[in-house]
């Protein structure tokens, strides 16, 4: 059989059904066909009247359809082949040429609404509706395939970005872990040889360059224990220890120069999960620098409040300048926030208005 045959016998079937769509469509399709009986009443309350009828009218030939189709998708005993699906429907076409002197009956008697329906069963009004009904289911098979890939590729693609989400924070996390061992055993260990080797060096000075030298080995030892200290602190927050409180008033010290942070945690906040805490905590992070650098901000507003449920809510607000709401081209620290606010199956909003700074809002739910 040449190929452009086989794929004109193709859209012959058979094919899956579908109730629901097969319902919605037959509905309106037989809705559409006698709407005009409702512009032909008299008066609103007429109009409204046959309005009614006639959903309920199409609502019974669309159900007729749908409930053929649940059937045999429900009790087949056959084999599904061309053949068979083309009898299924064939079956189900002559019971509706059964239904339609009736239907023209109640139409007649309830609307006044003159339907001419098909009164003898002739072979070719029979094959002719039959290829109608057939056109039609290959029709919406075909429509509801598409949407059906569509769907699937949408599908495949929120799966490419989870994966791709948990790949960026787990790199983002797995370098911060490298730069603070790297701060811990390299920078450390280095500032305290070199300061070691200045006292060695200043036992042979005069009192004045020992001064200096001594002012140089404080400046040293003060960045090993407090700086170096803080910093990887914030690169690897220990929250089993410390708890998420004490964990965002280290992170803001760091700008302690630059801008007012206050921070308000309640005591439930400190029974949240190491990993929901530590996506609060880069949260934070990001927002108060992306209020730093775009603000510029002066003061800025954090608090974590969860309540008995386990529902967490993150505020950050600033005094920046604002902006008007509309969007923007996101940056690395926003797809830092929106990757862990997707990992925590969390919601975030933004408001925003000129003169008036920021504020974003994390939603988090329990973890079960």
């Amino acid at each position: 059989m040449p190929r452009k045959w086989k794929v004109i016998f193709s859209w012959l079937g058979p094919y899956p059904y579908n109730p629901w769509i097969i319902f919605m469509f037959f509905s309106m399709m037989y809705f559409s066909r006698f709407a005009t009986a409702i512009i032909e009443q008299a008066s609103s309350g007429a109009r409204w009247l046959a309005f009614i009828t006639l959903i309920l009218v199409s609502a019974v030939l669309g159900g007729l359809f749908a409930l053929m189709a649940l059937l045999f998708n429900k009790y087949r005993f056959w084999p599904l082949n061309r053949f068979t699906y083309i009898l299924e429907i064939a079956f189900g076409q002559s019971l509706l040429l059964l239904l339609f002197p009736l239907l023209s009956e109640v139409l007649q008697n309830r609307l006044s609404f003159e339907y001419t329906a098909p009164l003898t069963l002739t072979p070719f009004l029979f094959l002719g509706s039959l290829v109608l009904v057939l056109g039609i289911f290959a029709a919406l098979h075909h429509g509801e395939k598409v949407v059906l890939n569509r769907l699937k590729v949408a599908d495949n693609l929120v799966s490419k970005l989870e994966i791709d989400r948990e790949i960026l924070l787990s790199a983002d996390e797995e370098l911060r872990q490298q730069t603070a061992r790297f701060l811990h055993d390299r920078v450390q260990s280095n500032l305290m040889v070199a300061g070691m080797k200045l006292k060695n060096i200043s036992v042979h000075k005069e009192v004045e360059e020992r001064e200096i030298i001594g002012q140089v080995i404080s400046l040293l030892e003060s960045t090993r224990t407090v700086d170096l200290k803080r910093l990887t602190q914030i690169l690897t927050p220990n929250f089993e220890a410390n708890g998420i409180e004490e964990a965002l008033n280290q992170l803001v010290d760091l700008y302690e120069d630059e801008m007012k942070i206050f921070v308000t945690v309640n005591n439930l906040s400190e029974k949240l999960v190491d990993k929901t805490q530590l996506g609060i905590f880069r949260i934070t992070e990001q927002a108060i620098l992306n209020s730093l650098v775009h603000g510029p901000a002066k003061t800025v507003n954090v608090s974590l409040v969860t309540d008995s449920a386990g529902l967490a809510i993150l505020t950050i607000s600033d005094n920046g300048p604002g902006a008007p709401a509309q969007p923007t081209k996101a940056g690395a620290g926003t797809a830092v926030i929106d990757a862990w606010v997707g990992t925590m199956m969390a919601k975030k909003s933004i408001e925003t208005v000129p003169g008036h700074g920021y504020q974003l809002t994390i939603e988090i739910p329990r973890v079960e």
